[in-house]
């Protein structure tokens, strides 16, 4: 428990920091370098026996893909990080045919994952980020939606849970404290709209717990969906780079699902304007 408010405690203020200075390529640095963790971590788990390389391949390509979406067109950062991961994950597979071993048609999926379609998810922060004006307040939203469902949900089931959520999957979730997840996002969502409007900002209030209730159900899903993955190897963390939370991972697992659902909320139904 010390250990994750520790950890919390350091790292939300750097979080709002970045976030709230306004600088769309300094968001893209801080998710990228997250997303290259995320991707080391989750292949060391899934893909133990590939070949040391394939790992740096999906890190590097994970972390440029929400850094360049930053600096160009998100379209075009993808096609062009994608294409050369693409071609060297396939061009490794080619090379094992000269081999008694060919590598797993897995292999080259968990590669494109873990080095492709999690960072592009992930990249949604970004694109939250360049939205302008309101580009610092509507980037701050997936935050607010995930990691206070997530405390919610932490310790109202330490609290009061009793009836298990998904035992198959992780035995510790409740459904009391899922509800608390969901109360929580709820609230500091309605929270942070009235922070904003305090700061002059026009907010939908109605909208804003929308944002917070979807928030809280895609980040469970996303915590549900990568502890599948662990029951599936058999780990207990993808990693141990932030005490008492586990890996970046584990940290950003729910992130994966939330940030490019507050992204498609805020374009279909915008709720901040200044």
């Amino acid at each position: 428990m010390s250990q994750r408010l520790t950890v919390a405690a350091i790292a939300i203020p750097i979080l709002i920091i970045i976030v709230f200075l306004g600088l769309p390529w300094l968001v893209g640095v801080a998710v990228g370098l997250a997303s290259g963790c995320c991707a080391w971590e989750f292949l060391r788990c899934t893909e133990r026996d590939a070949k040391p390389r394939l790992h740096i391949y999906a890190a590097v390509s994970a972390m440029l893909i929400p850094f360049l979406s930053s600096l160009i067109s998100w379209g075009h950062a993808i096609t062009i990080v994608l294409f050369f991961l693409f071609a060297a994950v396939f061009i490794e597979l080619m090379l094992t045919f000269r081999q008694r071993r060919t590598m797993d048609f897995e292999t080259v999926a968990m590669m494109l994952l873990a080095g492709g379609v999690i960072p592009i998810l992930l990249s949604s922060l970004v694109q939250l980020a360049k939205r302008g004006d309101c580009g610092s307040v509507y980037a701050f939203l997936p935050y607010v939606a995930a990691f206070s469902s997530d405390a919610g949900a932490y310790f109202v089931g330490m609290a009061f849970g009793k009836h298990k959520l998904a035992p198959f999957l992780s035995p510790r979730k409740t459904v009391e404290g899922s509800a608390g997840g969901f109360v929580s996002a709820i609230v500091m969502m309605l929270l942070y709209g009235l922070v904003l409007r305090a700061l002059n900002y026009q907010v939908n209030l109605a909208v804003m717990a929308v944002y917070g209730f979807l928030g809280s159900f895609a980040g469970q899903l996303g915590d549900l969906s990568f502890s599948a993955v662990k029951r599936l190897y058999g780990v207990k963390d993808f990693g141990n780079l932030l005490p008492g939370h586990g890996g970046m991972m584990d940290r950003l697992d729910s992130m994966v699902w939330v940030a490019p659902l507050i992204e498609m909320l805020c374009l279909w139904v915008p709720a901040i304007s200044k």
